[in-house]
């Protein structure tokens, strides 16, 4: 098989892999009734176990690294992929609390230490550091494709034979297969990572790798702007209330804002993030431009006149800014293999930098539901735009730091060439 063909193939399969994993521990977003009713759980217990997989994952994030740093990413994925599907067969016979409790503690196991920064890691080899950007926009263009193509037939199955809990185990099949299929992918298809990291250069020592990342300002400043991008992406969700709560549109016409933002422009991100980096020859000016644009548009929604006759106007930015911080999300990793980042570190970089950069999923709704409850309508909303503001700002400061650096970087292996 050429060189370039398994390429591509791989790309598919890591964008599928992407796509289609965490669509079973994170289900609830979509199907949150259909699955507390079958595992017969109280609204409370169904969000103590989802707490209980989101701290399962913020404590996995760093042991992932240094783990895709020594085993091959073609076992890491396939066993993240299959394991992963073999739970949702399990989750199928819709076990007790306890049962349950169990799976999600192995979905953190395969979804985060296994799978997580074997990702992150598979796709930053795939390409010299010219191709950083492109990589990773075109893997999260396809994972959006895979999650929109996903959802679209699981709701056309619950729509056909219905959403009760004998029903719905059906579209836990689905997704299960899915995952098993593209785990056997991995397995066959995807290329070994074997030289990457030497005999010599290996360590045993977890908290040595750690600290060395930890020893270098990239890692920082990478956390940072990830952590600024990420929690605007999570922020944005609440363009969907203000919506309907400032400018009184209707729920559906909400929704279908909501769709466009969430779902239809996430696989055009990939193809704008590949022409962004092509245009400037890197992901970190594609970056930069991009948080541009986005602060150009939350400004706007910021500015716009609440009125009737805006609604289309604010509807069409508010698209827009789905679109952009997707593409923001499919470049966020690409500059940790552009400014220097020893091979032999990139997993345990992007672990330590997950970590750090995901810690807002903690705090962060918490936040702004508190903004909004202290400052009723419209007042709230645009404290909360200007929080945007100022995340967008920090990313923009690390990055210019970042860029800096790189350039410093790029000098040096010019001087020792």
């Amino acid at each position: 098989m050429k060189a370039s063909t398994r390429k591509w193939i791989t790309i598919a399969i890591l964008a599928t892999a992407a796509g289609i994993i965490f669509e079973l521990p994170y289900m609830r977003y979509t199907f949150y009734d259909p699955l507390r009713e079958g595992l017969k759980l109280s609204h409370e217990q169904f969000g103590e176990l989802m707490s209980f997989y989101g701290t399962l994952a913020f404590i996995f994030y760093i042991p992932s690294g240094w783990l895709a740093d020594r085993v091959s990413h073609k076992w890491l994925l396939g066993f993240s992929l299959i394991g992963t599907g073999l739970g949702g067969f399990y989750l199928s016979t819709w076990p007790s609390f306890t049962g349950a409790r169990v799976l999600f503690a192995f979905w953190g196991i395969t979804t985060i230490f296994t799978f997580w920064s074997a990702l992150l890691k598979a796709t930053s080899l795939l390409g010299d550091k010219s191709e950083q950007g492109k990589l990773f926009s075109l893997t999260e263009g396809g994972r959006g494709i895979i999650t929109s193509l996903s959802a679209i037939i699981a709701t056309a199955m619950i729509a056909q034979i219905g959403a009760t809990p004998d029903k719905f185990v059906y579209v836990l099949y689905l997704y299960s297969i899915i995952c098993v299929l593209t785990g056997v992918a991995a397995i066959w298809l995807v290329p070994h990572n074997k030289g990457v990291v030497t005999s010599e250069e290996k360590s045993s020592n977890i908290l040595k790798d750690m600290v060395d990342v930890a020893k270098m300002p990239i890692t920082w400043l990478l956390a940072v702007c990830i952590f600024s991008i990420y929690t605007v992406y999570t922020t944005s969700s609440y363009f969907t209330p203000y919506m309907t709560e400032v400018f009184g549109v209707s729920a559906a016409t909400a929704a279908v804002v909501a769709t466009f933002k969430n779902h239809l422009f996430r696989p055009i991100s990939g193809i704008v993030g590949t022409f962004l980096t092509t245009k400037t020859g890197s992901s970190i000016p594609a970056m930069k431009y991009s948080i541009l644009f986005l602060a150009v548009l939350i400004g706007a929604v910021l500015l716009l006149p609440i009125s009737a006759s805006f609604v289309l106007i604010v509807s069409v930015v508010i698209a827009l800014i789905g679109l952009m911080t997707f593409v923001l999300r499919g470049l966020y990793f690409a500059p940790v293999g552009e400014v220097g980042t020893p091979k032999r570190f990139l997993g345990a970089a992007m672990g330590l930098i997950s970590c750090i950069a995901f810690t807002s999923d903690i705090f962060n709704f918490k936040i702004v539901g508190r903004i909004l409850d202290n400052n009723p309508g419209v007042a709230g909303y645009k404290i909360v735009f200007i929080y945007i503001l100022v995340l967008l700002a920090t990313a923009l400061v690390s990055l210019m730091v970042l860029k800096k650096r790189a350039v410093k970087h790029d000098s040096n292996e010019e001087e020792i060439a």
